[in-house]
């Protein structure tokens, strides 16, 4: 399988739950807060994703995913969403950059990790409240 670490399903769920744990229980420095609760959502999404395929390991999962492989077990949260629910209400927009051009969802985490200058501060926080009501719903559900 390459470089990637065989995940199983249950570690992802935990990793889930230990993240957002987190996320709502720091303060501090918000970049790294929302780079917690981003990982977070994707390890809830792809714990469920598992889960709706009958898979346990991550080795299963990227076997499986065929056409979408990229989408799902890479970082795009809006295509793992689609996937588990087509009807979703939840919209992640691109983040615009000070210095031109902008950030799609699935790259949230590079934003977050190394801190680049926002254009607008108020597309960062809305896009923290969307990743929190994912949150939110993957709770409900693993």
């Amino acid at each position: 399988m390459g470089s990637r670490i065989n995940i199983t399903r249950r570690e992802f769920q935990d990793s889930y739950r230990r993240h957002y744990k987190m996320y709502k229980e720091t303060t501090g420095n918000e970049k790294s807060r929302r780079l917690l609760l981003f990982y977070s959502v994707e390890c809830g999404l792809k714990s469920l994703l598992m889960k709706d395929l009958g898979k346990n390991t991550y080795e299963e999962f990227v076997k499986c995913c065929g056409s979408e492989k990229k989408e799902l077990t890479g970082h795009d949260i809006r295509a793992m969403l689609k996937k588990l629910n087509p009807h979703n209400s939840y919209c992640l927009r691109n983040i615009h950059l000070k210095r031109g051009g902008y950030v799609s969802p699935d790259k949230f985490n590079e934003l977050w990790r190394y801190g680049a200058a926002l254009e607008d501060k108020d597309e960062e926080e809305k896009a923290e409240k969307t990743l929190m009501k994912i949150a939110e719903w993957i709770h409900t559900i693993l």
